[in-house]
């Protein structure tokens, strides 16, 4: 990593567990573009040496992007103690959270990015569950949503926001992976309706969705819906062999799908 690069470590209030939402990064350049990435339900996004987000990051702070990466609160950050024990993971972690609470942690975050960023050029990026709470917020659904939970909204008026990416993101989880619904956050989702006003209405600039061919999780259909719903859509590319999580080739772990999925949006955000 390029020495001139700063390294960005922030934390602000959250609605639950430790109460903390952690905004991580690089800036590059005050006068670069700015993509927020966001995890999934359930996920872990930090800057450490194998994670996910971390890889995605650094691919583009080195084309010249500046980068941050957002942790909703939870009760337990040590994902790493729970191995293989996804079960026990979210309960101890996130048992008692809603999607309204991560909703206002996402928003929380928005908020202090707007105060705190100045002008630069502000791209949303989420995967599965992350980028349906960007959709919600750039179709400014969430005050909705957290009215209704009785949550105040910490953004009342949306930034620009120049591009929003979504990956794996759909609007109806296929059939036989019903029951997870019933776990904590996916336990209180908004309805569907809400996620496809939230499409046709979106404030983003700039609309593009990623697909893996692979996806256990949501099928092409679920995904390209809330896509085509967009009134500024772009671009929705299909990776052929990757998983829902961008992590695998054919069941083999390979960065191969971060650094597409780069590639591909790079001349938008440098362009």
């Amino acid at each position: 990593m390029n020495k001139s690069i700063k390294t960005i470590s922030e934390s602000i209030p959250g609605s639950f567990g430790d109460g903390k939402v952690l905004i991580q990064g690089y800036i590059v350049s005050n006068a670069a573009p700015l993509v927020v990435l966001l995890h999934g339900v359930h996920g872990c996004a930090n800057l450490s040496e194998g994670n996910k987000y971390a890889t995605l990051a650094r691919l583009l702070a080195e084309n010249s992007v500046n980068v941050l990466v957002l942790e909703t609160s939870r009760k337990t950050r040590d994902r790493e103690r729970f191995g293989d024990d996804r079960d026990r993971w979210v309960k101890e972690a996130f048992d008692g959270k809603t999607y309204a609470m991560d909703l206002f942690d996402v928003a929380n975050a928005i908020a202090f990015i707007k105060s705190n960023m100045g002008k630069t050029q502000l791209w949303l990026w989420g995967f599965s569950l992350g980028g349906l709470h960007f959709l919600i917020i750039s179709g400014n659904k969430h005050d909705e949503i957290l009215g209704k939970a009785n949550i105040r909204n910490p953004l009342p008026e949306l930034p620009d926001i120049h591009g929003l990416i979504l990956s794996g993101s759909g609007d109806e989880i296929r059939p036989e992976n019903d029951l997870a619904i019933s776990e904590p956050i996916l336990n209180s989702l908004p309805e569907r309706q809400t996620l496809l006003e939230a499409a046709r209405n979106t404030k983003a600039k700039n609309v593009f969705a990623f697909y893996g061919s692979m996806d256990e999780t949501f099928s092409k259909e679920a995904c390209k819906h809330l896509f085509d719903l967009t009134p500024t859509k772009r671009s929705f590319i299909v990776l052929n062999g990757v998983d829902h999580s961008f992590r695998t080739i054919n069941g083999m772990p390979s960065i191969a799908p971060l650094v597409d999925m780069v590639n591909c949006i790079k001349p938008y955000l440098l362009g």
